[in-house]
């Protein structure tokens, strides 16, 4: 072989073994790189399910399948803005569009750098009027119309001269008496959250129906209507039920208009339906049987909250299957012809059985530590996870639940005929609620004094103190009072006002 030849072979064998190394070298160079993205979606997909479970497990109330329908351009109804006042939410928002620019996204730390300000500047305007009226004893009970106009700013609040007294920046009154809203008063609740901290789940997002058609949130809370309100919201008003985080919450309320509604019940009664409940689904049925053979989320969330209930042997001692709980309370003849739903439809034949086991419950329970969500109050289901009250604009009463959603709709330009909200799971209870003592009933207000003054809901007869609002006295173990007293800094951060509203004794 010529020279030239062979040098030129040579030169083409080395630049081919060269290619070949070079393109070695991109193939594992590219299968190093496709291997560390997959490492990298495999962590944020491993994290992203483990924040999906942590929520799941946090969650405190799911009764029904989430319901979403398929958005379409429809035209937008006739869109009337509710009335209700927002406690200084205008000059707070104000504070805020003063502060940023149009481009840039809500961010919470605004918000509450305008509500720290305008919280600074109201407690700055009781400070001087505090002078102008001191009063000596703090047992007094104080008329509902006088805590008004202290909380309203039409009187100044009243300076204690015993400083001594651990009491004496408490002014105490009777719940109910407020010449306030729901959704007034509970602007100035103050949940302590470490007290009652079992009631309060530390979840990031919190399930409501949604409608942006009609800018409407509705947050629901467990036995006071919620089904039929759900049922409102997707039938009549284009929601959808949503897991919204609590920083859209606020940004949509505070930011673009929209408003927030809730419906809330009379706590004892609403107690007497949130135990029957609890009591059913933490049954041993629940562990194994009929009813649960095919839900094992089910199975594992009695599994996982048994020992919640285990405290209370007595509840369901007898009774290892529904049948046997159904006797005690459902007639013969329905169980015998299997109509097992009707049962729910007819009053109770409990002998007193059922009924003593509840009064044994309330005896022993703190109301402090629910075994089951239905036992939460209802002002945990209207707070952050800091004890910070929602955004709402306009609570109803569940009672009326028909006449509540038809003024809602109203007011968005829609029509809800009579007689069309009954999706509600309207049930006996299957204990006799006859057979419950007075005793019995005042321990259970005493239980659930922060809904009764966060929701300023009169209390039930049997419930209420001895004082009338200027005479002394009604200060009795077994009476229910509110107490209204200026924010503390230190211990009450998330407080949104600068006067508070907490019951005079926490259970």
């Amino acid at each position: 072989m010529p020279s030239e030849v062979k040098s030129r072979t040579n030169t083409n064998a080395s630049g081919s073994t060269s290619n070949n190394s070079r393109v070695l070298w991109l193939l594992i160079g590219l299968a190093l790189g496709v291997s560390i993205t997959n490492i990298a979606i495999g962590g944020r997909h491993v994290k992203y399910l483990y924040q999906e479970q942590q929520q799941n497990n946090n969650d405190a109330y799911e009764p029904l399948p989430i319901r979403t329908r398929e958005r379409t351009n429809k035209p937008k109804r006739i869109n009337k803005k509710f009335s209700q006042p927002r406690l200084q939410l205008d000059d707070i928002k104000d504070d805020i569009n003063n502060a940023k620019d149009d481009n840039k996204k809500f961010d919470r730390g605004d918000l509450a750098k305008a509500r720290k300000k305008n919280l600074k500047q109201q407690t700055e305007k009781l400070e001087p009027l505090q002078q102008h009226l001191d009063v000596k004893d703090n047992t007094k009970v104080y008329d509902g119309d006088f805590i008004t106009k202290i909380l309203t700013g039409k009187k100044p609040f009243p300076r204690n001269k015993n400083n001594n007294n651990a009491n004496a920046d408490r002014l105490k009154y009777k719940p109910g008496t407020l010449q306030l809203s729901h959704a007034q008063t509970f602007q100035h609740c103050y949940v302590n959250t470490t007290h009652y901290g079992e009631h309060i789940t530390n979840r990031l997002t919190s399930l409501v129906s949604l409608s942006d058609i009609h800018k409407l949130i509705y947050r629901n809370v467990p036995k006071a209507s919620s089904s039929t309100g759900r049922h409102a919201m997707f039938d009549f008003l284009e929601g959808d039920d949503e897991r919204m985080r609590h920083d859209d919450m606020e940004e949509k309320v505070h930011e673009k208009n929209y408003s927030m509604i809730t419906f809330v019940r009379e706590p004892l009664n609403r107690f007497y339906s949130s135990y029957d409940e609890a009591y059913f689904r933490m049954g041993p049925w629940m562990g194994d049987g009929p009813i649960v053979r095919d839900k094992p989320r089910v199975r594992k969330q009695y599994r996982d909250n048994k020992y919640k209930v285990d405290k209370y042997p007595y509840l369901y001692e007898g009774f290892s299957t529904i049948d046997d709980f159904r006797r005690k309370y459902c007639p013969s003849e329905i169980l015998d012809r299997g109509n097992f739903l009707n049962c729910n439809q007819v009053p109770s034949i409990d002998d007193g059985t059922l009924a003593s086991r509840f009064s044994q419950f309330v005896r022993d329970y703190t109301g402090l530590d629910p075994f089951d969500v239905h036992l939460f109050l209802q002002s945990s289901y209207l707070v952050f996870p800091t004890g910070e009250p929602f955004p709402i604009t306009v609570i109803y009463n569940a009672t009326d639940a028909e006449r509540g959603w038809q003024e809602v709709a109203l007011r968005k330009g829609v029509d809800i005929p009579d007689g069309e909200m009954t999706h509600g799971r309207k049930i006996t209870r299957r204990f006799d609620v006859g057979k419950v003592s007075d005793g019995t009933k005042r321990k259970i207000c005493r239980m659930l004094a922060l809904d009764y003054c966060c929701l300023n809901i009169e209390l039930p007869e049997v419930c209420r103190g001895d004082g009338d609002g200027e005479e002394e006295g009604g200060d009795d173990d077994e009476a229910v009072y509110c107490a209204v007293e200026k924010r503390d800094v230190e211990t009450m951060k998330y407080v949104l006002e600068p006067l508070v509203i907490h019951p005079w004794r926490d259970p």
